[in-house]
């Protein structure tokens, strides 16, 4: 079966061997193994061939040639003004340069991708060009290629959290979902939800199974139920087993705490409303909470919280603090 799968992927194999691969794969089972053939099938042909003898007899050229060519030496007296003035406009031509290549970059970042966006307070479902949707939560981005996007590798990134239903396509290809700290999430047809904020990155399986490629290059198979949290050490852990609630209740605009602390609250109300909330008192922050609470915006939330806790929400021009009632 190997050598089948391997002659597909270089482009050799008939039609009666596609087939017989199509039929194969319409097993859950044989989906991993297809996984670890590929992987093996890309580790034995690299894309770049280096010629180490010829690099090395560049070098060694390099070495050898010892009378570098003589140029006539010039006196020249200084001129401070004059030096001013080249300094004035050569600072001028690179700001103009820099500005110039940084709208182009720009341009044509916007003009090769294209963006599904979520505002805060927030959430969206998109289906992208092969079928596969995607739900963001709030203050979230995915970026996906306008060309060519399906017709080898299907690669998007994801800053923020989404839920991914993936298409499984007839010809098997991957689905790669990358994050900004270079996690990556291979799948072939699966249900997942990927976390990619500022203060780490979590992976939770719902349906089938993906592969990771952690940022240490490490490589995780997940199994359906299992969450993988990454910090911004590069530290991982892996927890086998996890309710599917705590992970898709934003989806419904619920909050799902278990033993929450306040202050960790008041991070995921910053994330998903973009709003400030400032805890002054160390033992207040370490207050915890169980429970379901449903808010579309900030003040449902707080106010939740003030009748819970009995707090006094403060707002200043700055943030919302929140105190301990006297």
């Amino acid at each position: 079966m190997k050598n089948i799968v391997f002659d597909f992927f270089d482009g050799k194999a008939t039609a009666i061997q596609r087939k017989y691969i199509e039929a194969w794969l319409a097993e859950e089972a044989n989906q991993e193994t297809y996984y670890q053939y590929l992987d093996e099938w890309e580790s034995q042909r690299p894309q770049f061939a280096l010629d180490a003898d010829k690099a090395l007899d560049s070098y060694q050229q390099i070495l050898q040639d010892t009378h570098p060519p003589a140029f006539p030496q010039r006196i020249l007296k200084p001129d401070p003004t004059a030096w001013t003035q080249h300094w004035l406009k050569w600072s001028i031509a690179a700001s103009l340069l820099l500005v110039s290549l940084l709208g182009a970059f720009l341009f044509r970042s916007e003009l090769l991708n294209k963006s599904y966006q979520t505002a805060y307070g927030q959430t969206a479902t998109f289906q992208l060009s092969d079928g596969t949707r995607v739900m963001l939560n709030a203050n979230s981005r995915l970026t996906v290629p306008r060309f060519g996007f399906g017709s080898d590798t299907r690669r998007v990134l994801l800053e923020g959290e989404g839920e991914f239903k993936v298409t499984h396509t007839i010809t098997n290809q991957r689905f790669i979902v990358q994050t900004p700290a270079n996690l990556r999430v291979e799948v072939l047809g699966t249900e997942f939800v990927v976390y990619a904020r500022k203060r780490g990155e979590r992976v939770f399986l719902n349906k089938g199974k993906v592969k990771l490629q952690l940022p240490q290059g490490q490589q995780l198979y997940m199994k359906p139920g299992n969450v993988v949290t990454v910090a911004n050490s590069g530290r991982y852990q892996l927890t086998q087993s996890s309710p599917a609630r705590h992970y898709l209740a934003w989806k419904d605009h619920w909050f799902y705490f278990d033993n929450t602390t306040l202050a960790e609250i008041a991070r995921q109300i910053q994330e998903r409303f973009g709003v400030d909330v400032v805890i002054a008192d160390p033992e207040l922050a370490q207050r915890r909470i169980a429970g379901n609470f449903k808010a579309e915006k900030a003040d449902d939330l707080l106010q939740i919280l003030s009748e819970l806790l009995n707090l006094d929400v403060v707002r200043t021009r700055r943030h919302i603090e929140l105190r301990t009632l006297n």
